[in-house]
């Protein structure tokens, strides 16, 4: 919730739960809500717990909410950084090397190392996908991200709709039926 330009949070009932001193704030996820503090283009990112402690302190140029048990960062500004994962401790966990990346689901994060387009984008990005030590797991660039769920994730190669498993095994194509 946000009141006076001023971000916070608030339970069920109504009551307020984390004070209105944040720029912006997401919700819980896995026991920790990502905050920043400062505007868009300077400001920092950290975590709280549901008391409002703060939890890792505000250092990443953006953070994103945990997910199977780590949380995507970024270091450096949209069109430049890097994004990587942290654990629950602000630790980092995979160093970020990736141009982009997002949340990991069934124990895979879809991540490129494709430079991004001159407007900052991602139109041109091959997407692959590593584990949670940052191993390289499936090498096959799709043409958009997608994240795995029970198993699948649904990608694109040469523009024709798939389905992968975890070990990159096409198990449909749109062409083939």
């Amino acid at each position: 919730v946000k009141i006076n330009g001023k971000c916070g949070l608030i339970d069920k009932t109504g009551e307020v739960v984390i004070d209105f001193k944040y720029d912006e704030t997401f919700e819980f996820s896995e026991g920790l809500a990502n905050f920043r503090i400062g505007d868009e283009k300077t400001g920092k990112w950290g975590y709280i717990d549901k008391t409002g402690k703060v939890m890792i302190e505000a250092q990443f140029d953006k953070a994103f909410t945990f997910s199977d048990g780590l949380a995507c960062i970024r270091v450096g500004d949209y069109k430049n950084g890097k994004y990587g994962y942290i654990d629950k401790t602000g630790k980092i966990a995979i160093n970020p090397i990736y141009t982009a990346a997002y949340f990991f689901f069934d124990g895979l994060a879809c991540v490129s190392t494709s430079p991004p387009a001159l407007n900052g984008g991602l139109k041109d990005s091959k997407w692959q996908y590593i584990d949670k030590a940052g191993k390289l797991v499936i090498a096959r660039g799709s043409d958009y991200f997608a994240d795995f769920y029970k198993g699948l994730a649904s990608v694109s190669y040469g523009g024709v709709a798939t389905y992968i498993d975890k070990t990159g095994k096409v198990v449909w194509t749109a062409s083939a039926n």
